[in-house]
């Protein structure tokens, strides 16, 4: 396997790396095709471009933190100088990038993974799992020098958790791997989802991710930290080229810090998101009080825009929230590229969540491929994520959110602050529903 990094004299470094060489991840197999990639050969990039969602289209990039989750479930947390007995403690691949990759790729579509792991077992373990799942990593370094991440995930008999990490920023993504990893797709991305685990990194990314993909996606976890220099981190994103971005009300509020809207309703977050940041689709996640989805989307009573809807969250047993908001942001992003609309693409997504969340773990309690199958209504193995008909309704009735009582200014329209090259075009492409394409050209305001 081969290794980058920073060599002498700032040079790229390819040495290779002992301790994976030899071990058959990345190497070829009898026929040729290299292991690390998981799937066929790429098609011809000079060939005709096919609308997402249906066989052939041209797949998702997720980029982030890949790394091992050490979960313990116990009754509580230790205090300091504490002997605690857990009642169970594991180890499995994770991270949000992981299970957001791994759950695309079992609803059957074309996904690559955007980081980096370790030259150590963990992360030889990390890409064998990627690539077992039908994942890509081809343009995945492994790096040296910086040891793959733990991530201990403390869970209470009531599924909640709390999460102690650290991810070296030797291991961040960059737009050079992004890019790569575009390439190695044809160089036609449906969408690109980022996390918030390397913020110095976010800016970089969200502006490789417009360049090469339809659709950018932020999930902003882990909720920003603090610091000093965050409000400088936030404000160095360039929000107006995120298309769809699905925090959870507490990395709603850090994003909304120093704005009215902070510590207002949860209700309300998704508007306030929406006008401070100006990202056009905006999901704000609720745990068991639902959702509140915000579109600026036009195009008849079932894609309504410019206000938001409460969805109730589905009923279910809860035991381990690890990896729900993953599940749900895979199977969002998935379903507004396929051309259903924000509203059919946010049940699919509760649904997945309240599946994952139904059973202990994180990447182990993502949903299977026949159960994304079934709840997508999608053939198993087959890389269409759904196909559109304009003729079924939305399967939910949610809630308009009420007005707001807190002041004015969370209900102002981003339109006047929105590039009109931005705001979604229902009729741009013949014969789809929902969201309509755009292409990556028309990201430049006008």
């Amino acid at each position: 396997m081969r290794t980058t990094g920073a060599g002498k004299d700032g040079a790229e470094d390819t040495s290779e790396c002992e301790s994976c060489a030899d071990n058959g991840v990345g190497a070829a197999d009898e026929g040729g095709r290299r292991s690390g990639w998981g799937e066929p050969p790429l098609p011809d990039p000079s060939g005709p471009v096919r609308p997402p969602g249906v066989a052939g289209s041209a797949g998702f990039l997720v980029a982030g933190a890949f790394v091992l989750d050490c979960l313990i479930s116990a009754s509580g947390l230790p205090v300091w100088g504490d002997d605690l007995r857990a009642d169970a403690m594991r180890t499995v691949p994770g991270g949000k990038a992981l299970n957001q990759a791994v759950t695309l790729a079992r609803l059957g579509v074309r996904v690559a993974a955007v980081g980096s792991v370790g030259c150590d077992p963990v992360g030889e373990a990390i890409r064998s799992v990627l690539v077992a799942d039908g994942v890509a990593v081809s343009a995945m370094p492994v790096r040296q020098g910086a040891p793959t991440p733990v991530c201990v995930v403390h869970s209470r008999p009531d599924g909640e958790k709390a999460v102690v990490w650290r991810v070296p920023d030797e291991l961040a993504p960059t737009a050079g791997t992004l890019d790569e990893a575009a390439r190695r797709l044809g160089g036609r991305v449906d969408a690109t989802l980022l996390t918030f685990e390397f913020p110095s990194a976010t800016a970089a990314l969200v502006t490789a991710a417009a360049r090469v993909s339809r659709w950018v996606v932020v999930h902003p976890a882990p909720a920003p930290a603090p610091t000093a220099d965050r409000s400088a981190l936030m404000a160095a994103v360039p929000w107006h080229l995120v298309d769809v971005l699905v925090p959870n009300e507490a990395e709603a509020r850090a994003l909304l810090v120093g704005h009215p809207g902070a510590n207002g309703p949860a209700d309300l977050l998704a508007d306030a998101l929406v006008d401070r940041l100006g990202v056009p689709t905006v999901c704000v996640t609720l745990g068991a009080q639902g959702c509140v989805l915000r579109t600026e989307g036009r195009g008849g009573p079932d894609r309504p825009g410019g206000r938001s809807f409460w969805h109730r969250a589905p009923t279910g047993p809860v035991v381990d929230t690890t990896a729900a908001s993953d599940a749900f942001t895979a199977v969002f992003t998935a379903q507004l590229v396929a051309g259903r609309s924000p509203r059919a693409a946010v049940h699919a997504a509760q649904q997945a969540a309240t599946r994952t969340v139904g059973r202990p773990g994180g990447y182990e309690a993502l949903p299977t491929q026949a159960e994304l199958s079934r709840l997508t209504g999608t053939r198993p193995g087959r890389p269409d994520v759904v196909s559109p008909d304009p003729t079924r309704p939305d399967p939910v009735e949610p809630h308009p959110v009420q007005p707001n009582p807190v002041g004015p200014d969370l209900r102002r329209s981003p339109a006047a602050r929105v590039p009109a090259a931005r705001m979604p075009n229902l009729d741009a492409v013949p014969g789809r529903t929902g969201w309509a394409a755009r292409s990556v050209s028309s990201r430049t305001p006008v």
